[in-house]
């Protein structure tokens, strides 16, 4: 992968979107599996186009789901990203670490690994409040 698209930031990001693209996808495509067929057809029925179906229909009904998704494949993320770093980088977190642990700081490490938790609490709790805030109808079963 690196040799194909080099060790600068395209390679990085390309190695968390092969990572995480699979199971998006695939949640995706179960969301819009389980929406009622009936919905569709009433919409329809109603005089909508295709594109107004996708638009109004299909897409509010997978919009909370897809957040959730993206949220639980950032765990995923921050691997591939660490994974990235430590193999070809010149900076970042994951750099930092595997660069720290030649002089076994496990202090230093320690800190490091507490603020990508820290930052990956933020994150997840800011998408979980924007999905209570936006879809208020839609609770995870």
């Amino acid at each position: 992968l690196f040799i194909t698209f080099g060790v600068g930031e395209l390679g990085k990001v390309t190695l968390i979107f092969l990572g995480t693209f699979p199971l998006i996808t695939r949640d995706i495509y179960l969301s819009v599996t389980k929406i009622p067929q009936e919905t569709i057809v009433k919409a329809l029925t109603l005089g909508a186009s295709q594109p107004g179906v996708v638009y109004r229909v299909v897409c509010p009904q997978i919009f909370p789901r897809l957040i959730e998704t993206v949220r639980l494949s950032l765990g995923g993320g921050w691997l591939f990203l660490i994974a990235s770093e430590a193999i070809a980088a010149e900076n970042g977190l994951g750099y930092r670490i595997f660069l720290v642990r030649r002089y076994l700081s496990m202090d230093v490490i320690i800190v490091y690994v507490l603020w990508i938790t820290f930052l990956a609490f933020i994150v997840d709790f800011l998408l979980r409040k924007w999905v209570a805030l936006r879809y208020p109808w839609y609770s995870e079963k």
